[in-house]
């Protein structure tokens, strides 16, 4: 053996020494040291907000590669503060006429990119006698009568008809979750009717107007209302939370704020801000808002203007952080 074989061995049994030597330090006192931290924002589980005004415009797919329809509106429930259908124009063999489909029965793909989701729902793909050629999938949603209920919105929606939607498209009803029942009215709408409209502050003086609103790609929750043309920040976007709308008559929105509230909200730079649950959080609270994806305790009183807060960090045990 010659010298430098002799200092490989002699390398090779220091470095097993210690790594066995460590592993059995671990074990041996784990309990006796206080954890580490990593550093890292919490988010909720599947925290992936968009505006409204990104989803407009875009076309449906089927997972055959067929386009179902473009989408031009959304029905909003202001009841339950979520996007309920999602309503399609340029739908295949329909003649003109649109095609509402529950929020859930789309799933974001890629940028940009929606896809039809039939949950539950039993799809034909077989070809039958109005086949035209194109994609089975598209045949099977759009093979009713031109009369059929599946078609269309009516001039007022019911509680009635918006399940029967859902049941038809193999969607579990998200006001039926976790055992409640179902509501005897729902106060719904379609999105053009807040894209651009005026809002006002309690005493009637303008808070603004709605430039676009946000969703929570999770459930369809509407997270924010934002705000331009606020008094005094003609350049600057402000997000509210949803809840804070109300709607009188046919066309009157009112936000529950003051316009001190609003002349000290914190701006809104979507580039920055859709992505940090922790910046949403702070907006909730200082409306004095609990953020709905938080736990429902006693939330502590709120004053002054969120700041940008340091990431909260986590706990991980030492043997966790290294993998002993």
């Amino acid at each position: 053996m010659n010298k430098t074989e002799k200092v490989l061995v002699v390398l090779g049994s220091v470095f097993c020494f210690v790594l066995l030597g460590s592993n059995a330090f671990s074990q041996g006192y784990r309990g006796e040291f206080p954890t580490g931290t990593v550093g890292g924002p919490y988010q909720p589980m599947g925290w992936s907000p968009y505006e409204a005004s990104r989803l407009i415009g875009y076309h449906v797919t089927t997972t055959t590669g067929g386009t179902l329809g473009q989408i031009s509106s959304l029905v909003i429930d202001k009841t339950n503060g979520r996007v309920a259908l999602v309503v399609l124009s340029d739908v295949p063999n329909m003649g003109g006429e649109v095609l509402a489909i529950p929020y859930r029965s789309i799933t974001n793909v890629g940028p940009g990119t929606w896809e039809f989701n039939p949950g539950s729902m039993d799809i034909g793909v077989a070809f039958g006698s109005g086949y035209l050629g194109g994609d089975p999938y598209v045949y099977s949603l759009t093979r009713y009568p031109s009369y059929s209920e599946f078609y269309g919105l009516p001039p007022a929606i019911d509680v009635a008809w918006l399940s029967g939607i859902y049941t038809h498209y193999g969607q579990v009803p998200y006001w039926t979750e976790g055992g409640g029942q179902p509501p005897t009215a729902m106060e719904l709408f379609e999105s053009y009717r807040l894209m651009g409209a005026e809002v006002q502050l309690p005493g009637g003086n303008a808070a603004g107007r709605i430039n676009d609103f946000v969703i929570d790609s999770s459930d369809g929750r509407i997270v924010f209302l934002v705000l331009s043309d606020v008094s005094g920040r003609p350049t600057t976007l402000v997000a509210v939370p949803f809840s804070t709308l109300s709607v009188h008559g046919e066309n009157v929105f009112m936000v529950n704020t003051t316009e001190e509230q609003l002349a000290l909200a914190p701006g809104f730079d979507e580039s920055s801000d859709l992505g940090s649950s922790r910046w949403a959080g702070d907006v909730y609270r200082y409306f004095g808002q609990q953020p709905y994806w938080t736990e429902q305790t006693e939330m502590a009183p709120f004053s002054g203007r969120p700041e940008r807060m340091e990431p909260k960090p986590y706990t991980l045990e030492w043997h966790e952080m290294y993998g002993y």
